[in-house]
């Protein structure tokens, strides 16, 4: 039986909120969502990293290539803004990585002041699903912003090492257009995201809450 189990239960009695919830599978409950939880995190972190990590060196190598264009070029095609998009894209890439470090960390360490007792787990799995309804949207969003300009700066930056001088309308055409639709593809992502939260997260702290009120009240 799972947590949402369990409060399907409590919410059908009519007696104290403990009344047909076994306290041992209460706990048992909390747990294992909240190592369900340590483990998504673990792998968010662990693609968000690597994303950061990997457009980090991309940037890294492309802006290397674009300066050394800036001694072989006799065209003098190379502008400040070539040099200025990896940089831009080494920024975001890197701002992906410290702001899911230091969200994380601070949620972290607000849920260390939890103890073990079933108001302190109750407690700490609720401030868990404040932080997904609140921080951990706008941390998604921000990522997703991020990620969006690290990849467009990757495709600028390889378009710049790769291209000619006269470069077709048509080329840029098509790389706006794939812009355009990446933009829509995050903004989907980020809607839907904030969807999820109304129609799941909240409702679930809102039940945790309303049990901890009862608990405290006993």
């Amino acid at each position: 039986m799972n947590l949402d189990d369990l409060m399907a239960v409590w919410k059908s009695q009519d007696a104290a909120p403990l009344h047909g919830v076994n306290e041992t599978l209460l706990r048992l409950a909390l747990r294992q969502d909240e190592a369900k939880l340590h483990l998504q995190r673990r792998v968010e972190s662990r693609m968000v990293y690597v994303m950061s990590a990997g457009l980090t060196a991309g940037m890294a190598i492309f802006f290397v290539m674009i300066f050394g264009m800036l001694f072989y070029n006799d065209d003098d095609v190379i502008t400040g803004w070539d040099l200025a998009i990896p940089i831009v894209g080494a920024a975001a890439a890197l701002f992906m990585g410290v702001y899911l470090f230091v969200t994380r960390r601070a949620q972290a360490q607000r849920e260390q002041l939890f103890g073990e007792s079933l108001r302190d787990q109750l407690g700490r799995r609720i401030a868990q699903l404040d932080d997904e309804a609140t921080t951990a949207v706008r941390r998604a969003s921000a990522l997703v912003i991020a990620g969006f300009v690290g990849s467009i700066a990757v495709v600028v930056a390889g378009i710049r090492v790769n291209m000619e001088p006269n470069e077709s309308f048509d080329d840029w055409a098509r790389i706006v257009r794939m812009i355009l639709i990446y933009a829509i593809i995050c903004v989907a992502a980020v809607w839907a995201g904030r969807r999820s939260v109304q129609r799941n997260v909240l409702p679930r702290k809102h039940r945790l809450e309303a049990l901890l009120k009862e608990l405290e009240g006993q």
